[in-house]
């Protein structure tokens, strides 16, 4: 047993110029939440957790503890271009014991974007060490049935996509997409970091000045004409993966999902599945109500439409080909 098997890295710290990473205690919880903040408050209702310590060390240190951590390797990876199911997905599968889930964690996140970083910025290769011994930490071994590790990315990794390629050549990646109007209907309503000038790096989306704009939907619409960009390129150049429009169904979804991982579910199983879809994926104590798709398409959309359409043409040509041969 690892002296840090109730532990995890949560986040990083800057303190006189260096950089360190600070630890919960996480004791038996499960990561079931929506995402892993919202683990990380929790957590912060444990017994062991005092506000008044800081648990810190250098990333090296941590590097040099996760080298004898027992962790379970990815088995699948979930891209998408935000509001397009991904979180529910998430759930269902969190509600299998055989699965740690990790949904949109921080200091991996924070791992990644440290090339991007203004202040001691990393190469890409110190970053991905780094990411992969935080992995060993948030994906170890805690109980005997957790034989898979699924992470629910970020959006904009999907712009990591080689990097992580690279970390995981056998890894299935899970992409899944939505309209682009559908999309920015859902921001307007609740904007994530990726939707607001200025709180992400540009250089991460290879923006430039010209590209920053304070219209937030039109500033959007040309992130999402990356994401869309990202999945040609994944489509492209990978095979072991699954090309998912939310349009389908999540219950059709996670159906795929299981055949690609060789997941047989418990009749249970699928009950607690049907009940999950009933709520809303980031709010499971709200009651789920259907969206009618967004008609109007306005002109900052047409990239990001044209990729989302030739996008949907490759998706059914994927599956026709797939039905062919079983």
């Amino acid at each position: 047993m690892h002296f840090l098997d109730k532990w995890v890295p949560y986040k990083l710290e800057l303190e006189n110029n260096e950089r360190y990473c600070r630890w919960m205690y996480i004791g038996d919880k499960k990561f079931t939440e929506p995402f892993f903040d919202q683990t990380i408050l929790s957590c912060k209702q444990l017994p062991e957790y005092n506000p008044a310590y800081r648990v810190l060390s250098s990333l090296e240190m941590m590097t040099a503890w996760a080298s004898n951590m027992q962790s379970v390797q990815p088995a699948a990876v979930i891209f998408h271009v935000s509001r397009c199911g991904s979180t529910l997905l998430s759930q269902m599968l969190a509600l299998d014991e055989e699965n740690i889930v990790l949904s949109e964690v921080p200091v991996l996140d924070e791992l990644l974007r440290l090339p991007f970083a203004k202040e001691n910025s990393e190469s890409e290769s110190t970053s991905d060490a780094y990411f992969q011994s935080a992995l060993r930490f948030c994906g170890q071994v805690r109980q005997e049935k957790e034989p898979r590790l699924i992470i629910k990315a970020d959006s904009w990794h999907l712009r990591f996509y080689n990097r992580l390629r690279k970390l995981f050549p056998d890894t299935l990646f899970i992409l899944l997409y939505r309209a682009p109007a559908d999309v920015i209907r859902s921001q307007s309503r609740g904007r994530g970091m990726q939707s607001v000038p200025g709180v992400l790096e540009p250089e991460l989306f290879g923006f430039t000045e010209p590209d920053i704009t304070y219209n937030l939907d039109e500033y959007m619409g040309r992130v999402l004409t990356k994401y869309f960009f990202a999945l040609h390129q994944i489509i492209s150049d990978d095979s072991n993966f699954i090309l998912c429009n939310y349009s389908e169904g999540m219950y059709s979804i996670v159906n795929r999902v299981f055949a690609r991982l060789a997941i047989q579910p418990s009749s249970e199983y699928i009950e607690r599945i049907k009940e999950r879809m009933q709520f809303h994926g980031k709010e499971p104590s709200f009651f789920y109500q259907e969206e009618v798709p967004e008609e109007r398409q306005p002109e900052y959309l047409s990239n990001a439409v044209s990729l989302y359409q030739e996008l949907e043409r490759r998706r059914l040509s994927i599956e026709a080909s797939f039905d062919k041969v079983h």
